[in-house]
Parts: C-alpha cells; structure tokens; sequence
C-alpha cells in the first residue's frame, strides 16, 4: 500500500512515536513518502538515519514566507511537466479563496508526488488545514487524521474545522479525552477511533538488576520541551521548597530545550540550585531511554490552556517502560494513560504545594517500593505496542477495522 504521511516537521526530536510508526509501516511492507512543511535538524534520532528516512522525506511550503525557499522547485515542477501538472493546478484553486492562497496551494501541489496514494494520513489539524486540497487531488485515496490534540500555546484555534472533517474519511485519536476533546469540536463520533501511539518495546529494556536511589538519592527528571504549558517552572518551584525546607537527598535533570529554557536556567542559577539541578539538553531516543534508565521517578508538571491539553504524554509511557515512577498532573488524558499504581502521585494543574507534597512522598520510598511500583508501571506500558496499535490505525484508516474488535486497546470513541 502506498502511504503519504503529512506532518507539521519532520524530522522532529520531540515526535519520536512519528518515527517509530514510519518504520513499523515500512517493516510490514507498506510503501511510504513522508511530506513535511519543514524539519528540525537539531537533533536527529537513530531510526531517522539507520531507515534512510531522509530519502523518504519531501518538503513544501508552510505560508507564503517561506514559498521563495520553494518557488523554484515548485516551478520547475510545472515547467518540465506541464501537461500533468497544469491540471492538477486546476484542481486545487478554490474560487471561494483568496488569490494569495490559491498560490500556496498551487506552489504545495507542485511538490507533492503525482503519484495517488492509498492512504493519505495526516498529523494535527494545523498540517490538515494547510491541505484542504488533497481530496480533489487525490480523490482515490483514503484520508485519516490523526489528533494529537489541540493547539498549543502560541497558536489560535484553527480555522474551518468543519471542512477538513467534512473530506477526512476518518480520524485517529490517542485517548478518550481527546477524542472527546475533537468531537466536541465538530469531528463526528462515527468517524473517531482511540487507537494510542506506540512504541518499539526492544528499544526499551531495563538495566538489570535495576537500582532505585542509589547512595539514598532519589533522581527526578522532566523530559520534553520547555515551554510554559509544560509547566516545568511549578516543578522548580517545587524543588526549591524542598531545598529551602533542607531536603537533600534528590537531583533533578531538565532533558530537552525550548523557547523557555533561558528562563528556567535563570531560576535555577537565580536560586542557588544549580548543585541540585542540571540540564541535559537535547537528547536522541536512545539518549532519552538511558536517561529514563538512569532515573528513579519522571515528572511531568503539564499545564492546561485556552487550546491545549497533554493527550497521551507519550513520555510517560516511556518513563514506566524504563521502571521509573511518574509524577504527574491530572491534565487532559494523562490519567487514562498511566498506570492505576502512579495514581497516589497525581495532582491538579498548576498546584505547586500538592507537587511538593507528591516529591516528598517519592523520596520517602525505599528502594524496594520503587521496584514493586516500577514492574507495576512496565507492566501496564506493554499494552503500548507498536506492531498491534499501527495495524490497527490503518486498518480503521482503510474502513477495515469492525467497531466491536476485541482486540482493540480501547473502545471506538462514542460506544
């Protein structure tokens, strides 16, 4: 089956389920062209280059900034081949739109593959809206969405909801509560799968034997963006309280960057915490699951705005596949997607003073609770894997998947 997979950036270290999907695609026989409006090339993880991924990769303009980074492709395209692409320009001018995105679209059609696909699977509604061409394009072939949840912060709400519902054949979502979350929105029930993103569980094999607070230290990281819904300022609020209040035996391990990040080290060198907290920068996937092996509990302090809300937070379920406890806020789908055993460790968004009380019940553990709670954790994340959860995304992506299979991970949103 041939498959266009449409993504927002790619490749992008904080996405690593879209390589691990790539790659189970490709594992199973499926022919796949990864189309993309830009990358970040910070940090590139180790399927991207063993999978020759970047052979697979083809890009094409967000906005109209970035057309003359473009242009010249998108010309030359139309100029070598006139009699296949002039049609195909005919067809994505919307006479309903403005001449200027009728250019963006003409300009995107000519850097995507004449070829039709099977399957057209596209990420996030802001890549979809950027697309609203591709059932006239493409008129073939079968259109998913998957909704990862809402805008983050930043970005307003997107605009023409219904029409890209309208030619999505159908919709993948990662948890109850954002499938619930799109519904509402306009996307309709009968559309809506919850099918989570999953992971490779080789890549994920624990030290043996696994050692919990070595020397008595408790070691807590955060991993993933630092941005402000992602709330890792309440977290150093918190470790601060307990440093301030004598607590020592702890180390906390920032892994990641973002548009935060100057802010956070400001705090931490502002309030003498730099014995106590470090930052680890960018890290690739293996990187990241030898940190998650390093460390004792993960925590993930995420915020709630106007537009977002964590859905899966997929890096807890990393963090309980490498043992680690998990201490998080009860935002958007991350309780659905935790183990019941991390439930004593949860708290409400933005509640600093319940973090604090949550980390001194962490480090009042001794080791050998941790390791009954951390096989618990690992043990509930196994659920999460990649093989039986993509063959599932396709198959209802396809209209193949009966509402009632059993071997679903959850049931079809709405039933």
């Amino acid at each position: 089956m041939r498959v266009y997979d449409f993504l927002e950036f790619y490749p992008n270290p904080y996405k690593p389920s879209i390589d691990t999907e790539i790659v189970e695609l490709l594992r199973v026989g499926h022919d796949v062209t990864v189309l993309a409006e830009g990358a970040y090339l910070s940090t590139l993880h180790d399927a991207f280059v063993e999978h020759g991924l970047a052979s697979r990769t083809r890009y094409y303009p967000a906005t109209l900034r970035n057309l003359r980074q473009h242009g010249g492709r998108a010309l030359k395209a139309l100029v070598t081949r006139p009699a296949t692409q002039l049609p195909r320009a005919r067809v994505v001018i919307d006479g309903q739109h403005a001449a200027k995105a009728n250019l963006l679209a003409v300009a995107r059609t000519m850097l995507l593959p004449v070829e039709a696909p099977d399957l057209c699977y596209v990420h996030n509604i802001i890549t979809a809206s950027r697309l609203p061409f591709l059932r006239r394009l493409y008129p073939t072939a079968r259109l998913c969405m998957y909704f990862h949840g809402g805008e983050v912060a930043g970005y307003t709400r997107t605009e023409g909801e219904a029409d890209i519902l309208r030619h999505m054949d159908a919709v993948v979502s990662n948890t109850r509560f954002s499938a619930a979350q799109f519904i509402e929105r306009g996307c309709p029930p009968e559309k809506m799968a919850v099918i989570p993103v999953g992971f490779h569980l080789p890549d994920y094999q624990q030290t043996r034997p696994r050692r919990y607070r070595p020397d008595g230290v408790v070691r807590f990281v955060s991993i993933g963006r630092m941005s402000s819904e992602k709330g890792i300022l309440d977290a150093l609020q918190a470790i601060k309280a307990l440093w301030d209040a004598g607590e020592r035996a702890f180390t906390y391990r920032l892994v990641g960057t973002g548009r935060q990040l100057a802010e956070l080290q400001a705090f931490v060198q502002s309030n003498g915490l730099a014995s106590v907290v470090s930052f680890a920068g960018e890290k690739k996937k293996r990187e990241v699951i030898a940190e998650l092996d390093q460390a004792d509990a993960l925590i993930l302090p995420s915020l709630v705005t106007s537009t977002w809300a964590e859905t899966q937070a997929a890096v807890v379920q990393e963090a309980l596949l490498m043992g680690c406890l998990t201490v998080t806020t009860l935002a958007g789908g991350v309780p659905e997607s935790n183990a019941p055993e991390m439930r004593r460790f949860a708290l409400p968004p933005g509640d600093v003073p319940q973090l604090i009380d949550r980390l001194r019940v962490v480090l009042a553990l001794d080791p050998s609770e941790m390791a009954t709670l951390g096989q618990a954790g690992r043990a509930f994340a196994e659920r999460y894997d990649i093989q039986p959860l993509m063959a599932r995304i396709v198959a209802h992506a396809m209209g193949r998947l009966p509402a009632d299979d059993p071997a679903w991970y959850v049931a079809k949103a709405g039933v």
